[in-house]
């Protein structure tokens, strides 16, 4: 009788151990979802008008099932405007100059939209068709996710399967973790005075990640969660880009909801 006793007792402190991890799993569809890139800065006075366009974009039927968004902060304007800008950061900025090198430019520039791996200008007029057309295509690269939080450690998971002979010679994989409802005050630089409420924004970059002969690739990495992130706002999200051409070849978005 002790002996059950003692091994209930064990099993009762076990479980908030087992109860405390939580899991979250997705798989990309047949359809291509638009990756866009926002490349932007809190002391970019242009930038709100960017950032609005993208969050009145369901008022227009384009919403989660036909996107991704990532919101980039750049750290070049940081010393230029007054304003140093906390979420920007110099890899952020790398990125932009990659995409730029891909799409043939020499130069950057906020705000800056990159829609599966193409530049877009005008991205009030042609955003949206940019995006509709991006979604007819077949995706080329199969992504599965798998999340596990447990105590303030997030692991990822992510198995890759690319179709296509230049695909599997060019494409490398690409993994982010981003952010809604950033509640940030500005009070320097070209929007001194403006409230800010950031979705999208991109926390942690991972990558690129290499595939193997057969355009498949396994990984598993860990990404410690900070005290004032907001796990009920926190999505990871995945692509497959081709690096030869910058066609991004499918996107995943894994929101980590209770």
């Amino acid at each position: 009788m002790l002996k059950k006793s003692l091994a209930f007792m064990c099993l009762l402190i076990m479980l908030p151990i087992t109860a405390y991890a939580q899991q979250w799993q997705a798989e990309s569809g047949e359809k291509q979802k638009a990756v866009i890139e926002l490349f932007t800065a809190e002391g970019c006075g242009l930038c709100p008008a960017a950032e609005r366009w993208l969050h009145q974009l369901p008022e227009q039927d384009i919403t989660d099932e036909h996107m991704i968004v990532l919101g980039f902060h750049v750290d070049y304007l940081d010393d230029k405007k007054n304003w140093v800008d906390k979420f920007a950061k110099p890899v952020f900025s790398e990125r932009q100059k990659q995409l730029a090198r891909l799409n043939l430019y020499q130069t950057v520039f906020t705000p800056e939209f990159f829609i599966s791996g193409e530049v877009v200008y005008n991205w009030r007029d042609h955003g949206i068709e940019a995006i509709e057309f991006i979604n007819d295509f077949d995706a080329e690269a199969e992504i599965k996710l798998h999340a596990e939080k447990k105590h303030e450690q997030l692991r990822i998971t992510a198995n890759v399967d690319v179709t296509g002979d230049d695909n599997r010679q060019y494409a490398k994989f690409y993994l982010a973790l981003t952010e809604n409802n950033i509640i940030s005050e500005i009070k320097g630089g070209d929007n001194i005075g403006a409230t800010f409420n950031h979705q999208n924004l991109v926390r942690r970059w991972l990558g690129p990640f290499d595939l193997d002969a057969n355009g498949r690739t396994h990984i598993e990495t860990d990404i410690a969660l900070a005290e004032d992130w907001k796990q009920q706002d926190l999505t990871v999200v995945a692509f497959v880009q081709n690096l030869n051409d910058g066609y991004t070849l499918q996107g995943l978005a894994l929101p980590l909801t209770k």
